[in-house]
């Protein structure tokens, strides 16, 4: 039996490693059996192996990864350290490289947080070992190319991926006689006033939060073509960028108009999340993730769809989402790297990139992941949102610029910030693009 240090129970996007629908059934002797010759250890000379991640205990994720572990135990004999926390994982982390005390894998996903490990010297670039470890044909390259950084080297192996939507409640817009989720924002401030008058927030959001955060850079990109998103977002320049100042502006003029609920500045995504299962709020922009924690009886009602589009001159041509292959990966420290212990990291990495590994954690996140092979989300779904995003989805919106790989390192929370600001009324464009130009 492994030891388990320590567990704690906030989940955030941080740790988009995150449970959804019901737990899939793992078989340790399948998975070993699944698991490719080149991926078992030649000669182990560690015999334990320590593992910092935001997989929480007790969810579909967290049963997943328990099942992961107890086939690396029988495979090698080694036994597992586990330390599960929760979005204070980077700077846990940090903190234990400092003694001298880090774990030999880090499960996390890649964020302005993450992404400067590598440069930092507290990470090792992963790039060999996919070629070496023949993961190469089990990898998506748009996964590798996402988490490859500027210098051309792999920051980690990257897994888990995400869909991020916006959710409509189509009993709360029928009852205002809106039969179908609005595409254009003159369509979203008409359903905002109707449901405004039957005293049903419009849209809710974490303002104070990442989600909000999130929300923000998708609206203010909403004229931006895509080299021009990717520009600003790695470099600065939204007051310089005419269409980034288009984009500002839209949000202001959609906050002053009373499309977001009341508050929004002060609110989190959990929170957002408790209004929207509620009933209290019309529509909220929410992740994959977050589909598996949704009450059953909600689910009929819900579409999702994407951020309605500018009347005109928008940079897309249908509703946009976002999504990505940062969700979730495996960052190797230098103790991870040390000869002794490549065995074990070897072994472990290359079980989730077995088919059955990889389609069970597809079923217990609501959500793809970066396993080449797998056939995605189908077979033996049955949350209804995911099914959505399997039948449809794709069909029905565009995928605007995800954030989080681009921004300068340790920039999020200081940009969260600064967004909760614009979210408050009286924040105008300019001062809204100054504070954020000013973070670079």
């Amino acid at each position: 039996m492994r030891a388990r240090l320590g567990a704690v129970a906030a989940i955030a996007l941080s740790g988009l490693f995150l449970g959804g629908c019901s737990s899939p059934q793992l078989s340790n002797e399948s998975v070993e059996t699944e698991s490719s010759e080149s991926s078992k250890p030649s000669v182990v000379t560690a015999t334990t192996l320590s593992i910092l991640s935001n997989v929480q205990a007790g969810t579909p994720a967290g049963d997943v990864l328990d099942a992961v572990i107890a086939t690396f135990e029988v495979n090698t004999g080694a036994k597992v350290e586990l330390v599960q926390v929760g979005e204070d994982i980077p700077i846990i982390y940090e903190t234990s490289v400092a003694g001298g005390k880090e774990a030999d894998i880090v499960m996390v996903n890649l964020t302005s947080n993450t992404k400067p490990w590598l440069g930092q010297g507290i990470s090792v670039p992963v790039t060999d070992f996919i070629k070496d470890w023949n993961l190469t044909d089990s990898i998506l390259p748009a996964a590798v190319e996402i988490w490859t950084d500027s210098e051309g080297r792999v920051q980690g192996f990257p897994y888990s991926g995400f869909v991020w939507p916006v959710w409509y409640n189509m009993e709360l817009l029928n009852s205002v006689g809106v039969d179908a989720p609005p595409s254009t924002m003159l369509e979203l401030l008409y359903v905002a006033r109707e449901l405004r008058e039957k005293g049903i927030a419009p849209f809710v959001i974490g303002g104070n939060d990442w989600s909000g955060q999130k929300l923000f850079l998708q609206i203010i990109q909403s004229y931006m073509p895509t080299e021009e998103a990717v520009d600003v977002f790695s470099t600065g320049g939204y007051c310089a960028s005419a269409n980034a100042m288009k984009g500002i502006n839209l949000f202001v003029q959609l906050r002053d108009e009373g499309v977001f609920i009341d508050d929004a500045e002060g609110y989190t995504a959990a929170q957002m999340n408790a209004s929207f299962f509620e009933g209290r709020a019309a529509m909220m922009s929410a992740g994959s993730w977050a589909m598996g924690a949704s009450p059953e009886d909600l689910r009929e009602n819900v579409v999702l769809g994407g951020l309605p589009l500018p009347s005109a001159g928008s940079a897309f041509s249908k509703p946009t989402a976002y999504q990505g292959y940062t969700g979730g990966g495996f960052f190797v420290s230098n103790n991870g790297a040390a000869e002794e212990k490549m065995p074990l990291v070897k072994e472990f990495v290359s079980l989730w990139y077995s088919p059955e590994v990889a389609s069970s954690w597809a079923a217990a996140t609501n959500a793809p992941n970066a396993f080449l092979g797998a056939s995605s989300l189908d077979g033996g779904i049955t949350n209804t949102l995911t099914k959505q995003v399997v039948e449809n989805f794709y069909d029905r919106v565009e995928f605007a610029v995800m954030p989080d790989p681009l921004l300068p390192g340790g920039m999020a929370p200081e940009m969260i910030r600064q967004t909760s600001l614009a979210y408050a009324p009286g924040s105008s464009s300019t001062a809204i693009c100054e504070a954020i130009d000013g973070l670079y």
